[in-house]
């Protein structure tokens, strides 16, 4: 029975690949993270790009709260942001490359893991900026006081929120890879 559920799927495979561009697609709008530090602050990929494009022509960001900015302290962390954003663009492209090649190629295999380690990437950067926020929070001695020394994790956990861009887009390389795999 449940073979025979998975043959069937097998026939609309030809729609995984176009599903999996319409998935990745939408969390280039999607918040990836949110700041709430006098505010609250959501970045997308669009915000971040933008941000790196204006940094790069030596454009200085006008906004409070610029995430480049940010996490230019913590170099394991900015690193991490620029990359995944990198091979979040390549994971598009791809797939992009995909479609037009009108075949279910080594393009899609490519693309999904790009947007899988995008995804893993960003929440590895979320969770060293995290890190390093609290190290320097402990070493300054403590965020707002002595009342809260110790609970730095809780704070830095509440200021800093992951939001669903990057779920998105590892759910859109699962897609990819599934597509790749049914071929």
């Amino acid at each position: 029975m449940r073979w025979v559920m998975i043959e069937k799927l097998k026939e609309y495979r030809f729609i995984l690949v176009p599903l999996a561009l319409g998935i990745i697609l939408p969390s280039i709008a999607v918040p990836w993270v949110t700041i709430r530090l006098l505010g609250q602050y959501p970045f997308t990929p669009i915000d971040i790009i933008v941000s790196v494009i204006s940094k790069a022509a030596g454009n200085v960001s006008q906004n409070q709260y610029d995430l480049l900015n940010l996490l230019a302290v913590y170099p394991d962390s900015y690193f991490a942001l620029i990359f995944s954003m990198i091979i979040y663009i390549g994971s598009i492209t791809m797939m992009g490359l995909s479609i037009a090649m009108k075949n279910i190629s080594k393009f899609i295999l490519i693309a999904g893991i790009l947007a899988m380690s995008a995804g893993i990437l960003w929440i590895y950067m979320i969770e060293s900026f995290k890190i390093n926020f609290v190290q320097t929070a402990v070493s300054a001695g403590g965020i707002i006081g002595e009342e809260w020394k110790g609970q730095e994790n809780i704070i830095a956990s509440s200021i800093i929120i992951m939001g669903l861009g990057h779920y998105i887009v590892i759910l859109a390389g699962v897609v990819a890879i599934l597509a790749y795999l049914w071929r």
